[in-house]
């Protein structure tokens, strides 16, 4: 009977030590894919042998390292809880990312000193630099009540939180705030995890341990979000099994980008695009590390996030983007996608470069395309991701 590429299921689970599987099971660790993915089973660096013959031909190759891709698509949505990790949330972890869970809303009285861009929270705040990174903000009560934004960049010495939203009035110290109940992701040098796959094809079992890997994610108008996972894992001998029954309960239903599902968007301060397309491509550096003696694994050396974006091309009266372009300035980004709460996803960054910015040409509209590169100010907090 041949094997029906529509009959397969994706395991994944974070390792508790590296290369060793955590056992994931469908109940508990299924992810729902988007698309058809892409395996190469049996990646493989060989060595030609080199010997000398009386006649032509192959002279045949020794393998040395034998080893997994997986590239692979999913829906980006919550959990349908704040406070609660999202399905693809072990995916990231994979691929160098940090998960922080703030399963309460963080309530506080700001300190005076605040601007038309920043806050100071109160002096019992996380001392911890960046720790709010990307988090939901909302002032309940007193000077600004009613105000919300997103917190792109945080001092934990200072307690000075850097805040992007549409209109955000100077705090005082009668100001009440409200961090919202989130997960937040954010980029790893060190500290990085790995996650075992199983890959099952209509019964045949493929399994990847000290999985690690690349993301990108994509918002393109009118259709559902999603994350492109490239990994790499340690191969492991294919067998016959079942396929497992799986549970997708935790993948909750996307919302589809448009203006009413994605109702926040700045760039340098500028509030007012009309967004087509984004994307941001992590762009790590997955390097497969075995010698002789040591442990074979797969290492991520680098990281150098590339995004692009378009968007509705303006006058320069309205944004002149040509200078900021040329003065190579770093800026903020923030981008809200989901109105549910525990369906909600904002991406930010305290400080992004645009570069190359072209022309393009959607309905016999002029949109004005651009790539982005984040760029860190203390480190590892050049992005995050957070759903709330």
């Amino acid at each position: 009977m041949p094997l029906r590429i529509n009959i397969t299921s994706l395991l994944a689970k974070v390792e508790g030590t590296y290369g060793t599987d955590p056992v994931p099971t469908g109940s508990a660790n299924a992810i729902l894919l988007m698309g058809t993915p892409t395996l190469s089973p049996m990646e493989m660096t060989s060595v030609q042998r080199n010997t000398i013959t009386p006649y032509f031909g192959n002279l045949g190759s020794l393998p040395s390292s034998i080893y997994g891709k997986l590239d692979f698509e999913v829906e980006i949505a919550g959990s349908g809880t704040a406070g609660v990790a999202p399905a693809w949330g072990q995916l990231m972890r994979g691929c160098s990312w940090s998960e922080t869970i703030t399963a309460a809303p963080i309530t506080g009285t700001a300190q005076v000193g605040g601007t038309t861009t920043t806050i100071v929270l109160a002096a019992a705040a996380s001392a911890s630099t960046d720790f709010y990174n990307g988090m939901p903000i909302s002032i309940t009560a007193g000077t600004a009540s009613g105000q919300s934004g997103y917190i792109v960049d945080y001092d934990g010495t200072t307690k000075i939180a850097t805040v992007v939203s549409s209109a955000w009035i100077a705090t005082d110290a009668t100001s009440t705030y409200s961090i919202g109940a989130n997960v937040a992701y954010h980029p790893v040098t060190n500290l990085q995890e790995s996650v075992t796959l199983y890959f099952n094809i209509d019964g045949v079992l493929h399994k990847f341990l000290g999985a690690r890997g690349n993301c990108v994610l994509n918002f393109a108008a009118d259709q559902i979000p999603s994350i492109k996972f490239s990994f790499q894992g340690l191969f492991q001998t294919v067998v016959d099994a079942a396929s497992p029954t799986v549970t997708l309960t935790g993948w909750k239903q996307p919302q589809v980008a448009n203006k009413a599902n994605t109702p926040f968007l700045s760039l340098h301060g500028f509030t007012a695009s009309s967004l087509d397309t984004f994307s941001m491509d992590m762009v790590n550096n997955v390097t497969h590390h075995a010698l002789i003696g040591g442990t074979e694994q797969f290492v991520i050396t680098d990281r150098n996030p590339a995004g692009n974006i378009s968007m509705e091309a303006v006058n320069v009266a309205t944004k002149d983007w040509w200078s900021t372009v040329k003065n190579a300035t770093l800026s903020t980004f923030a981008m809200q996608h989901g109105t549910n709460p525990g369906n909600k996803i904002a991406l930010t960054a305290p400080a992004v470069q645009i570069i190359t910015p072209k022309y393009g040409n959607k309905n016999k509209i002029t949109m004005l395309t651009a790539g982005l590169i984040p760029t860190p100010i203390t480190g590892n907090d050049d992005l995050a991701l957070v759903t709330f």
